[in-house]
């Protein structure tokens, strides 16, 4: 008995495909129109029944790369026919071998390198035919192809010989140094890069791998010292790696060099090799505050200066260190600036946001004076006020409500002070003083 299935195959009414139907090879779609191509796919609603559109197969594959695809399915591989005798078998593998003595056309090894096929390029001997080889796979544009015939002319050629090669063809120099920085083969990169002129991006990849890499100090800055003559000592480098390279070498120089001076301390241990703001923090902690013959980087700021510190953040940096220690006489020499005219005048200056500031010191437990010093600095006199009432400052309460000449404000934050204290007595004074200025006033309107 015959199946459903054989009843299909034997029905004439199912057409077969026949490839010799068109010259274009065609995709049918769904004549449904609602279906677009690359839109909603839904096989079960697929007529294959009738040919509504038809996708031409240049649309698929381009035409260079299929006439790549039919040479090398037509092209035949060298085999030995059967049956013949052992001298003719001979005959063919010594032709075979005599045609191994000259180099194949560059365009079928190319091909063959393109789509992965095995092949030698050991027959590539005079230097103008590895020099084509390579011109040519840079023409294919395969990064598979450039590859493998540059590490045949690094294998096969002398280094000289193969840097000047590579120096005028940019798109094997890519995928060489690609492949060398995936293997870190450090040394053999640097080389290049230094025989094409890339000083700088031959020191940052020196930086990157033999400095980020250690955690031996002593090592690291011999290493940093290395960079600094091999690569920024060339005429042409760049000027702003070489000063980011020089304050490094500078900056573990003085870390080492106070953890020998300090015998070893844990503080002194804490800074190696730790950030320009982290020591910045350590020599705030350390420093004679008004000593200014000292110019080494054991001076906060010739620290900062040297290491290019924004005077925000050294600001910052001195304010919660020295806060921390409650030494408050200090911020005498954080924040006054001398005058440029008159150096024995001396004005306070902070860059850092005075709201800021305020809450910060009061976090830290700064006394009274101290906040009322910067509370003073607020020009906005409502902010001001508003800020002396956020930190619990009762004499930049009391200031900020006489320079408002809010009077009843003023007695009635007065009456809610302890008797006999000395906020209780400022704000007496401030009042009477508020009293007498209005009484002065209107005096004057009245004259």
């Amino acid at each position: 008995m015959e199946s459903k299935d054989d009843d299909y195959w034997n029905d004439s009414t199912n057409k077969s495909f026949n490839f010799d139907e068109d010259d274009v090879a065609v995709l049918e779609i769904p004549s449904n129109n609602k279906r677009s191509l690359f839109g909603e796919d839904n096989t079960s609603e697929v007529n294959y029944g009738h040919t509504q559109g038809e996708i031409p197969l240049h649309m698929i594959i381009s035409d260079e790369h299929l006439e790549l695809v039919l040479q090398e399915q037509s092209r035949n591989e060298f085999t030995i026919p059967k049956g013949i005798s052992l001298e003719e078998e001979v005959k063919l593998l010594r032709k075979k071998i005599q045609e191994f003595d000259y180099a194949p056309p560059t365009e079928s090894v190319i091909r063959k390198l393109i789509l992965g096929k095995p092949c030698s390029l050991e027959m590539f001997r005079a230097f103008s035919e590895k020099e084509q080889l390579l011109d040519q796979a840079v023409a294919s544009g395969s990064g598979n192809a450039i590859l493998k015939v540059t590490l045949f002319l690094d294998r096969t050629l002398k280094k000289k010989l193969f840097y000047s090669m590579l120096q005028t063809r940019p798109e094997a120099v890519y995928h060489y140094m690609t492949y060398l920085s995936l293997r870190l083969k450090v040394t053999e990169c640097t080389d290049l890069l230094v025989f094409l002129g890339r000083h700088h991006e031959a020191s940052l990849l020196q930086f990157s791998i033999f400095v980020c890499s250690t955690l031996n100090v002593e090592f690291k800055k011999q290493r940093l010292k290395k960079i600094y003559c091999d690569y920024f000592s060339q005429p042409g480098s760049n000027s702003f790696y070489a000063q980011l390279v020089a304050n490094y070498i500078n900056l573990l120089e003085y870390q080492t060099g106070e953890l020998h001076a300090s015998g070893g301390t844990s503080k002194a241990i804490g800074i190696q090799d730790k950030s320009v703001l982290e020591t910045l923090n350590y020599v705030c902690g350390n420093y004679k505050w008004g000593d200014t013959s000292l110019q080494t980087n054991a001076n906060p700021f010739k620290l900062a200066e040297n290491h290019q510190v924004s005077q925000a953040q050294f600001e910052w940096i001195a304010l919660n260190e020295r806060a921390k220690r409650q030494a408050w006489l200090d911020f005498d020499h954080i924040f006054e600036k001398k005058a440029w005219l008159n150096l024995k005048q001396k004005s306070f200056k902070i860059n850092i946001p005075i709201d800021r500031t305020i809450l910060r010191l009061y976090a830290l437990h700064a006394p009274d004076p101290v906040l009322n010093t910067f509370l003073g600095k607020v020009e906005d006199l409502q902010r001001r006020l508003a800020l002396a009432r956020k930190v619990h400052s009762r004499h930049g309460i009391i200031d900020a409500l006489v320079m408002l000449k809010d009077r009843a404000e003023l007695e009635a934050f007065r009456d809610t002070l302890d008797a006999g204290t000395e906020e209780r007595l400022y704000a007496e004074n401030a009042l009477k003083s508020l009293n007498n200025k209005w009484k002065s006033d209107a005096m004057k309107l009245i004259k």
